[in-house]
């Protein structure tokens, strides 16, 4: 074997090896990125909802905000005094749309059955409990919350001049109210469900938007490409 041989041979080792440092270095920029996202995904708790187009709500103006069932098309529009309720059940559990700094605001508590709060949304800035929910998927302007039992019991998204929102809302004492989107006899809807004594347990389902578990889907839409 010449020394010309040897060294085209040497060529081709070197030439291999710098080939798999530069996969080993992507695959290792990929992975870690991954990594990262899915760490991201199990430790925040916190956050703030914000629009994706700021749009500039005025009562002056007669521009209110909207509370939408869903993607339903069905909106309530609030057109009371800013900061007060729109539902309230007992003391404890408001659902509040108003306006503040001209920007439409959600504040509500999320609590189960058994009165133990799941989530808070104070004036779009939420907090999940992670002892009393399952799972949590979240964007810049939406929020959804799973509890224990797999079901959504909170899912908000701010669009534009309106809160698509779906919940089901007990208070302390396990009195309940769901809102949400159904299919009725002419098409999508919104209904308002109250639970009493031949309707112990809200029985409104809720359809899920983001994709799970959160830890490898953070903020991914379903039918999202």
């Amino acid at each position: 074997m010449t020394n010309q041989t040897l060294q085209t041979i040497c060529q081709y080792i070197i030439a291999i090896g710098l080939f798999s440092a530069a996969i080993g270095g992507l695959g290792t920029y990929i992975f870690g990125q991954k990594v990262q996202r899915e760490k991201e995904a199990e430790q925040a708790f916190v956050g703030r909802l914000q629009t994706e187009q700021r749009i500039i709500l005025s009562a002056n103006q007669k521009l209110y905000p909207k509370l939408e069932f869903g993607d339903s098309g069905s909106i309530l529009v609030y057109t009371g005094p800013e900061g007060s309720p729109l539902f309230k059940i007992a003391e404890d559990n408001n659902l509040t749309i108003e306006l503040e700094d001209r920007q439409v605001k959600i504040t509500t508590r999320i609590r189960d059955r058994n009165g133990q709060i799941a989530a808070d949304i104070l004036k779009n800035e939420w907090k999940i409990n992670p002892n009393n929910s399952w799972d949590r998927n979240y964007s810049k302007n939406a929020l959804e919350v799973k509890d224990p039992a797999g079901d959504i019991v909170l899912q908000v998204r701010l669009i534009e001049d309106r809160i698509q929102f779906q919940a089901k809302l007990y208070d302390a004492t396990g009195r309940g109210i769901g809102i949400g989107k159904v299919l009725g006899p002419n098409g999508w809807g919104g209904a308002i469900e109250l639970t009493g004594p031949n309707r112990p347990k809200l029985t409104i389902k809720i359809q899920p938007i983001f994709k799970y578990p959160s830890r490898l889907h953070l903020g991914e839409f379903i039918g999202a490409k």
